[in-house]
């Protein structure tokens, strides 16, 4: 005990070194560790703003080291952080729609040199790789034209279409089927139309038709395989053309006639409208089916004729009508 201790009453204590000690072991530091994170370390106090003098302490992740700043420096170093973070988002983003880019730059750029290479003369046409089926009377001379243009041409490029109804217009030709063959070839299937009659023009040559009217050949002489029509009003046309009216039913005639009466048909006749068409057998009989109309009908009413009797050469038998006579 002091003096001045003995003044003030105060009874003197002897100091215990064991306080300072107990103490301390009841101040604790709490350490959190983490594999993949920085060490995070709980210093004891108080963080709040007023006991700290406008202080805060912030743990770093980067470097693990504990910083003291202010409020000021906090948000700053929070803006500079989601600014960098924000940035490297977009830096990626970009690179990702570049990558994908390039990658569709490129898928395009392979496709274009494939169809080149292909669409280029080294897979063109060759004469040696080209097949023709179904041309009989079909014009060789327009038909090897087709097959000129066609030499040469890239198989990718070549317009079928086009080559059929280049091959349609040629006068026998009924329909044309035209596809390519990877990688030289090219087929052409023709299908030609059926000759029914003939008949002279004034020019003295003879015209072959079909059962539409269309003119198929220009030849000089009868051709007797088909059956021969006379008409006062024959047009000179040429290969391609259709034939008047009238001439279009006796072909359409010509083409439904029944053996009894094919057989001995002599010539058919017929004038330009059409409303008097007539056959002619070969025992001079002569029979009117009037205008080139409802064919069918007057054929089975001449069927019937045949089949009740025989009538005698030279008859002329009307079956223009409901009414069949015999005369």
């Amino acid at each position: 005990m002091t003096s001045r201790d003995s003044d003030r009453g105060v009874p003197s204590e002897p100091v215990d070194a064991t306080d300072d000690s107990r103490r301390r072991r009841h101040e604790r530091v709490v350490s959190i560790t983490d594999d993949d994170l920085p060490d995070a370390v709980y210093i004891e106090g108080d963080l709040d703003a007023r006991s700290s003098a406008g202080r805060r302490v912030i743990i770093d992740d980067d470097d693990a080291n504990v910083v003291s700043a202010s409020g000021r420096d906090l948000r700053h170093q929070m803006e500079n952080r989601v600014r960098d973070r924000r940035a490297e988002i977009r830096r990626r983003i970009v690179n990702r729609r570049t990558a994908r880019f390039g990658v569709i730059v490129v898928v395009a750029l392979i496709v274009v040199g494939v169809l080149t290479l292909l669409g280029s003369s080294l897979f063109g046409i060759r004469r040696e790789s080209v097949q023709v089926t179904g041309a009989v009377y079909t014009d060789p001379v327009a038909l090897e034209a087709v097959i000129d243009q066609a030499v040469g041409t890239p198989v990718l490029l070549f317009d079928t279409d086009a080559a059929r109804d280049q091959l349609e217009a040629i006068p026998w030709v009924d329909t044309a089927l035209v596809r390519t063959d990877f990688p030289f070839g090219l087929r052409i299937d023709l299908r030609e139309r059926e000759p029914v009659l003939s008949y002279p023009a004034p020019d003295g040559l003879f015209r072959v038709l079909d059962a539409e009217g269309r003119v198929l050949d220009v030849i000089d002489g009868w051709p007797f395989e088909y059956l021969l029509l006379i008409s006062g009003d024959s047009p000179n046309l040429p290969a391609g053309a259709y034939a008047p009216v009238g001439h279009v039913g006796a072909a359409r005639l010509a083409d439904v006639l029944t053996g009894t009466v094919r057989d001995r048909v002599a010539e058919l006749r017929v004038d330009a409208a059409g409303t008097d068409l007539q056959v002619v057998l070969d025992d001079s009989t002569r029979i009117r089916f009037g205008a080139a109309r409802d064919l069918f009908d007057k054929l089975v009413r001449l069927e019937t004729v045949f089949t009740a009797s025989s009538p005698p050469a030279g008859s002329v038998i009307d079956v223009s009508t409901d009414e069949v006579t015999v005369s």
